[in-house]
């Protein structure tokens, strides 16, 4: 029997992934050289492209931001950098440093979006940073960090916005350096402590769900890297499918490995984007090769995944992952 979800907002699908950086034409460099993603539009917006602004639910007129903005397949990937005035995406580096700052999905109105911010809000959970933007957009970010370890974005797309606007590369005919390309970006990967609970969470504010569980542990996970020697930890993960991605959920078990050392250093959080490979001994290789090398990795069955140090130039772990061909055993995780 269908589980009957009782979330009054159901996210069908994700329309972005937003990276705080301090230099976004740098990094948006960096993904194109290093993963092939792009080209890259890079937008300045300030007054008047944004007005009505607010941050931390108070009228913040004075600012000025720059967005780079590159498809991955159905996935946007956004780089956002504070250009003046305080901002979520500064606030968020002062306290975790670069890295990945929020989801995104649309609506169709900006009614529809301020319907959102209701029922979220009932929920006693705050927005960050809101404006308006372009003719007839707006968007507000809303601090979700606290039942689901990220900040979540909802735009509605403005009919028309004229703002200051560079391609990279500036020419069509460039072709990416890149040893490995990223086509589409498959995985969020997000670091936990109690995975019940945030799945219970997803599942009755933003409808995500259903989930299934999987225990990761020998002899399902074998030939163990950490830290570039051998390991020895077990965990335990979620998966829930929204459109074109699926977002996982990581909770360690047992052992020294990459999503300890985050959550001691960071907290709860967004820990990696993830795509898939057809062989990952040959991707961890080329990785290795041009100074990427590999933080964390294990098979699956028949397949396998490596965590890549690309913190330092990406500003997030990238993590590939070969599906097996055999089934994960999955259980089918039901809310209460």
């Amino acid at each position: 029997m269908a589980q009957t979800n009782p979330a009054d907002i159901k996210i069908s699908s994700l329309h972005q992934i937003g990276i705080a950086v301090k230099d976004v034409e740098k990094t948006a460099q960096n993904y194109w050289n290093i993963l092939g993603i792009g080209p890259w539009n890079i937008i300045t917006l300030r007054y008047p492209h944004i007005y009505d602004r607010t941050h931390r639910g108070k009228p913040k007129h004075h600012c000025a931001v720059k967005l780079a903005l590159a498809k991955a397949g159905q996935i946007e990937l956004a780089l956002m950098e504070t250009l003046e005035g305080d901002t979520t995406y500064s606030d968020f580096i002062a306290e975790c440093g670069e890295g990945p700052h929020h989801l995104q999905y649309l609506v169709d109105s900006m009614a529809e979006l301020d319907k959102h911010i209701e029922i979220i809000a009932k929920k006693g959970v705050t927005s960050a940073m809101s404006f308006h933007f372009g003719n007839g957009g707006g968007v507000n970010y809303i601090d979700m960090k606290s039942v689901l370890k990220t900040i979540w974005s909802i735009v509605k797309i403005p009919d028309e916005l004229y703002a200051p606007t560079v391609k990279y590369p500036a020419s069509d005919t460039e072709t990416s350096p890149a040893k490995v390309r990223v086509k589409e970006i498959a995985r969020i990967g997000i670091v936990v402590k109690n995975l019940e609970a945030l799945m219970e969470s997803y599942w009755n504010l933003l409808g995500i769900g259903p989930w299934d569980v999987c225990e990761v542990a020998p002899p399902l996970l074998h030939d163990i890297t950490y830290c570039g020697k051998p390991g020895n930890y077990t965990m335990r993960a979620a998966f829930a499918t929204i459109g074109p991605i699926k977002i996982e959920l990581l909770q360690r078990v047992s052992g020294d490995n990459f999503h300890k050392d985050f959550i001691w250093e960071q907290g709860e959080g967004i820990h990696h984007l993830g795509f898939l490979v057809d062989n990952i001994d040959e991707t961890t290789q080329i990785m290795d090769k041009n100074g990427f090398p590999t933080m964390m990795s294990g098979k699956l069955l028949d397949g396998g995944f490596a965590c890549y140090n690309t913190g330092e130039l990406l500003k997030t772990t990238w993590k590939a992952f070969q599906p097996p061909k055999t089934a994960l055993p999955l259980t089918r995780f039901i809310p209460k």
